[in-house]
C-alpha cells in the first residue's frame, strides 16, 4: 500500500505545479518531495510526473492517480473537524454499568442528566458482575471495595455502611436488642449464616439463629424487613427513605456489619471528550451526597 505522505506529495505537485511550491505547501524540502514521488512511482511501477526544465506534466497513469490522491487529501482535511466535533459535542451514546443495589441511586441521577442534556443517549446496564470498562466497551462503571487496574481511573465516591434495621412494629413485638448477644433470639434477614458486628476496633462475631432467608439481593432483604419478618442487615443508602418515613429504625446504633468504598471507574482519556466531563460534573457531586464521605475512624 502506498504511503499517504508519498500520495500527498504527488497531489501537491499536481496542484501547485512545481517542486518549490509543493514543498512550501507541505512544509518540507524540495528534495523530500522528490524522494517521496520517486518512492511512490517505484511502489506503483509507473511514471506519474514528467519533469522538464520549465514545467511538470502528468502522465496518463498520473492523471488516473490524481482523483484518488485528491480524495485522500480531502479525507485527511475532514478528519480533524470530525474529531473536534466528537470531542466537543455533548451528544451521542454514553453507557454506564453498576451493580443492582446501587442502580436505584444512579438511575434517577441519569434521568435528570438526560433531561438536561437531551443530545446524550444514556444507557444503564445493571448486573452484579465486575465489569471491565475497556473489554466490555463501557464509558463508566461503579465498582465497590477495590480497583486493581492501572489502566483505569478510579474516582472515589464515598463509603457504604451495612447495619441492622427493623420496623417499629417488629421491635415492639419482639423487643429491642440492647447488645449483640441479644440478637440470638431474633430472626435475621441477611446474606450468609454468620455475622460480625463492629464498633470502632471492637469485633463481635455472632452465630444467630438460621436467617429467615439467605439471599444476596439487598432489595429482597429490604422488602422482607419492611414486611416485619425480622431484623435486616442492609446498606445505609438503601434504607434511607424508610428511615426518613419512619418505616424502619436502626437496631444497635453504633454497631455495623460491614463497610466498603465505592468508585466511579473509567478508562484513562486525555484530553477527555466534552460529554464525559459533563457527565462527571453532573454525576459525581450527586452520588457523593448520597454516600458517606469517608471511612469513619475507629
Amino acid at each position: 500500500m502506498p504511503s499517504p505522505d508519498e500520495v500527498l506529495a504527488f497531489e501537491a505537485l499536481a496542484r501547485c505545479g512545481s517542486f518549490t511550491a509543493a514543498a512550501e505547501a507541505l512544509a518540507c524540502t524540495k528534495s523530500m518531495v522528490s524522494l517521496r514521488l520517486k518512492a511512490l512511482e517505484k511502489q506503483l511501477g509507473a511514471v506519474l510526473v514528467l519533469r522538464t526544465t520549465r514545467r511538470l506534466a502528468l502522465t496518463e497513469a498520473g492523471q488516473r492517480m490524481l482523483p484518488h490522491a485528491q480524495a485522500l487529501r480531502q479525507s485527511l482535511l475532514q478528519m480533524q473537524p470530525a474529531v473536534d466535533s466528537a470531542q466537543c459535542a455533548v451528544e451521542g451514546p454514553l453507557v454506564v454499568s453498576t451493580y443492582v443495589s446501587v442502580s436505584q441511586l444512579l438511575a434517577p441521577i441519569l434521568a435528570d442528566l438526560a433531561r438536561e442534556q437531551p443530545g446524550l443517549r444514556l444507557r444503564l446496564e445493571v448486573n452484579n458482575r465486575v465489569q471491565d470498562p475497556i473489554a466490555d466497551v463501557l464509558d463508566f462503571c461503579l465498582r465497590s471495595r477495590k480497583v486493581h487496574d492501572e489502566s483505569l481511573v478510579a474516582r472515589p465516591l464515598g463509603w457504604v455502611e451495612e447495619a441492622l434495621y427493623a420496623t417499629p412494629d417488629y421491635l415492639a413485638a419482639q423487643g429491642w436488642p440492647q447488645t449483640p448477644d441479644e440478637l440470638a433470639t431474633h430472626r435475621l434477614i441477611m446474606d450468609g449464616s454468620c455475622l460480625t458486628l463492629c464498633r470502632g476496633a471492637e469485633l463481635h462475631p455472632l452465630q444467630p439463629a438460621p436467617p429467615l432467608l439467605d439471599c444476596n439481593l439487598y432489595q429482597n432483604n429490604l422488602m422482607l424487613t419492611l414486611q416485619g419478618h425480622g431484623i435486616g442487615a442492609l446498606p445505609d443508602f438503601l434504607v434511607q427513605p424508610a428511615l426518613v418515613s419512619g418505616q424502619l429504625q436502626r437496631v444497635l446504633p453504633g454497631w455495623y456489619s460491614d463497610r466498603w468504598p465505592v468508585f466511579l471507574v473509567h478508562p484513562y482519556r486525555q484530553p477527555m471528550p466534552r460529554k464525559y466531563q459533563v457527565f462527571l460534573d453532573f454525576v459525581l457531586p450527586r452520588l457523593r451526597a448520597l454516600l458517606q464521605p469517608e471511612h469513619p475512624a475507629p
